[in-house]
């Protein structure tokens, strides 16, 4: 993936946190969607099948253009939350990053294709929304439990952060852009009283 798409979907998660004056984990994508008018629809009230690639009946949820409305709609039958969560927020990448014009895109599993450019920008985009950096550092989180458990994701998908953060920690890669200080900054009140407690 070409370094730009790669700083256009982080950049995007953090101007999304300011946007929505987010300020504690877990991230609340009610809100985000609220803020952007995007609407959200189970699975098990879905009735436009037809509209949508069959493919995606079958997977974690999709994100389509009806008229001027965006919507995500959500596979219901998954009875874990965070990876429920990866997949709105992975959804909502596609929405805002202007992928969602003329396609539908749908998610099948946790791991997608890194070779195509736009699944990679909304996994990065959700990643970077749902688990921003420099928030996870300020809190000093490290193994994929506790990012878990804070953030409200999948354990596969804490496992994957955890990993990039060890490489954040190693090369101490935060705070370097302002939006990301910005974020931090936000956050302030919690980061204290999180940390407070250990």
């Amino acid at each position: 993936m070409k370094y730009s798409l790669y700083q256009q979907a982080r950049n995007l998660s953090w101007q999304v946190i300011q946007d929505c004056e987010i300020t504690q984990f877990p991230i609340h994508l009610g809100t985000i969607c609220r803020h952007y008018n995007i609407k959200t629809i189970p699975y098990s009230k879905f009735t436009l099948w037809d509209m949508v690639d069959p493919r995606a009946k079958h997977g974690d949820g999709f994100s389509l253009k009806f008229e001027t409305q965006y919507y995500i709609v959500f596979n219901d039958s998954i009875h874990h939350s965070g990876r429920i969560r990866f997949t709105l927020a992975h959804e909502l990448g596609h929405i805002l990053l202007g992928h969602v014009e003329k396609i539908t895109f749908y998610r099948n599993s946790e791991i997608d294709s890194n070779t195509n450019e736009q699944e990679a920008q909304a996994n990065i985009f959700a990643r970077d929304l749902l688990m921003p950096a420099a928030v996870l550092a300020a809190l000093h989180l490290h193994t994929p439990q506790d990012i878990a458990t804070f953030c409200n994701i999948s354990m596969q998908s804490a496992k994957i952060r955890a990993e990039r953060m060890e490489e954040l920690y190693r090369r101490e890669r935060f705070q370097l852009h302002p939006l990301e200080r910005a974020i931090t900054e936000q956050f302030a009140d919690y980061i204290k009283k999180m940390n407070s407690y250990k």
